[in-house]
């Protein structure tokens, strides 16, 4: 199955849970040796090698290229080959379809444009001099997930009963401010002081438009004050063995806010073989308690087996909220537990608010917004008839709190029972990015598949990083694609993006990057984004701040002469 995005991400996993077959996510390669498949997947910071230890299985594609120049020959044994089909009849699947889905739209509305310039620069020279004001005084880009937004307040804990600013949708919040304009003018104070009459008033008053089932509503709302949901806000961690990664401490940070609006606390999940020491960081970063899940099966990720105990530890303590990263495996192990336990879950989310549905006396649930339809519209998700509301978010949208080392908080052990049985693969070989690079750099200047060769990618970067580094003052760290990386241009270390580390640099210099989706996603925190590319139609010229449509190599000598010029 091919599956690219939040749209379809989640499918294969939870098909894969309910029909309990292995599911294998992010696969690129498939070679047939040894009398079995092995499949090379993405994973976080490298890739992996794997097959599945039964049949049949599910596997999903980043991408999938079709033959340009199929035979003849094979085009006839195509046609002549029996494909076995299932549809839904056959698998009769729990939570599938608008029937057994555990979410529903609240709204749909366009993408807001982008906060980023897009300014095409001619002269490399000019291109040069921005670079040199860029490092002198960067210029600053807000994240999507803004905390300047209005922080939630319970109803209990406002100082106007009939405060409900903080409505699911505009329309929601206008129409219950004009009902209490209306009960003020009527010089209503309390509930209980609203009658027949008053009621009567009201909807005879046609410039507020309220039918008497919408009034009945709306006072149901106003004294609606009980959250529907009770329990922590969770996040479920990622670790490479020696570290937690970014994405989860940006993940702990919103959930401190949110926890803090529904006067609760902040839980991580932290499953892996030995991870104990790793909860004191997550603790400083914002949490009060780490539920420490330990098993010598959990060394490396196995869907099956993390399942299984992510799911076990939730079924126990049942937070109101649980988080996932929006990472290849975040993304293949969410929709697996939340299929499991039985709760919705929205994909790829760039914003996490509380917020209320009053008329529906849905207090303090989470709205998640997130792009649907290849980003061409954005929609706001809640979960409905769960016990538990589960998203994933991506990588660089949310922001990590400054580290506490005063901050207190609870490490509490969890028993997880695992045997070899419930490993869904077998792991041949797992590849990860090795040596050190300076990603929290003020610059970094990354080199993609339009490079064309190792020798350019290492020339031209490491000319320009120089250059850049010793003509400005600043530091600077080299970075690549996906593409570049695969291509064998430099180490895995230095991938960038959605599959390799999401950065936030003051300036972010892409050079020969299309701009895929998931490179773009995990750059968005940069304050500003710089491009060249020879391709006028590169979809990163309508995300980046300035760009130049030039070849790479005609341009780097260009703008290292302008550097090093007084």
């Amino acid at each position: 199955m091919q599956s690219v995005d939040g749209d379809t991400a989640q499918v294969p996993a939870q098909i894969a849970e309910e029909m309990k077959i292995p599911c294998v996510s992010y696969a690129t390669e498939v070679e047939y040796k040894n009398k079995r498949f092995e499949f090379t997947r993405i994973i976080s910071g490298g890739s992996q090698i794997v097959t599945p230890k039964t049949k049949p299985a599910i596997v999903t594609v980043a991408k999938y290229e079709f033959p340009l120049f199929p035979t003849f020959a094979a085009t006839r044994k195509a046609n002549a080959t029996s494909i076995i089909q299932w549809t839904a009849e056959d698998v009769k699947p729990t939570y599938f379809g608008v029937t057994g889905s555990k979410t529903r739209v609240i709204r749909v509305f366009p993408p807001p444009k982008t906060s980023r310039k897009c300014l095409e620069i001619k002269e490399a020279r000019e291109f040069a001099q921005i670079l040199k004001k860029l490092a002198k005084a960067g210029e600053t880009h807000a994240a999507a997930d803004s905390h300047l937004n209005h922080r939630y307040v319970l109803p209990g804990n406002r100082t106007n009963p009939f405060d409900r600013s903080f409505e699911g949708t505009q329309k929601e919040s206008e129409a219950f401010e004009q009902l209490v304009k209306k009960l003020k003018e009527l010089n209503i104070h309390n509930l209980s002081d609203i009658t027949a009459e008053v009621k009567e008033q009201i909807v005879q008053d046609k410039s507020l438009g309220i039918t008497g089932k919408a009034l009945e509503e709306m006072l149901a709302g106003l004294q609606a004050s009980k959250p529907l949901y009770e329990g922590e806000v969770w996040v479920v961690a990622e670790e490479t063995g020696e570290e937690i990664t970014p994405a989860t401490f940006e993940l702990v940070g919103k959930a401190r806010e949110l926890a803090d609006s529904l006067n609760t606390h902040v839980g991580v999940a932290l499953a892996g073989k030995k991870v104990g020491h790793l909860a004191q960081s997550l603790i400083e970063a914002g949490a009060d308690k780490v539920y420490c899940l330990e098993h010598e099966l959990l060394a490396e990720f196995d869907p099956a087996a993390y399942r299984k105990a992510i799911a076990g530890v939730i079924e126990k303590y049942w937070p109101q909220i649980v988080l996932f990263a929006a990472t290849p495996q975040g993304r293949v192990l969410a929709p697996m537990v939340s299929y499991r336990v039985g709760c919705g879950l929205t994909a790829d989310c760039t914003s996490l608010d509380i917020r209320d549905s009053s008329r529906k006396s849905e207090i303090a649930v989470l709205m998640q917004t997130r792009p649907a339809l290849g980003g061409n519209v954005m929609a706001t998700i809640c979960t409905k008839d769960s016990k538990c509301q589960m998203a994933t978010a991506r990588p660089g949208v949310m922001k990590r709190l400054p580290a506490d080392p005063a901050r207190k908080g609870q490490i509490i052990p969890c028993p997880v029972e695992l045997t070899k049985d419930d490993l869904s693969l077998e792991i041949i070989n797992t590849e990860r990015g090795t040596g050190h690079v300076n990603f929290n750099a003020d610059i970094i200047i990354s080199g993609g598949k339009g490079l064309q060769s190792k020798e350019r990618y290492m020339n031209l970067l490491t000319t320009l990083c120089t250059a850049v580094g010793k003509q400005l003052g600043v530091t600077v760290e080299r970075g690549a694609s996906r593409a570049a990386v695969e291509q064998g241009f430099t180490e895995r270390v230095h991938q960038v993006g959605q599959t390799g580390t999401a950065v936030g640099p003051n300036v972010y210099l892409a050079m020969g990057i299309s701009g895929a989706i998931q490179h773009m996603i995990g750059v968005a925190n940069s304050q500003t984004i710089l491009a060249i590319n020879n391709d006028p139609a590169a979809p990163i010229f309508k995300q980046c701040d300035y760009y130049m449509v030039a070849n790479v190599e005609e341009v780097v000598p260009q703008l290292v002469q302008v550097l090093g010029e007084q």
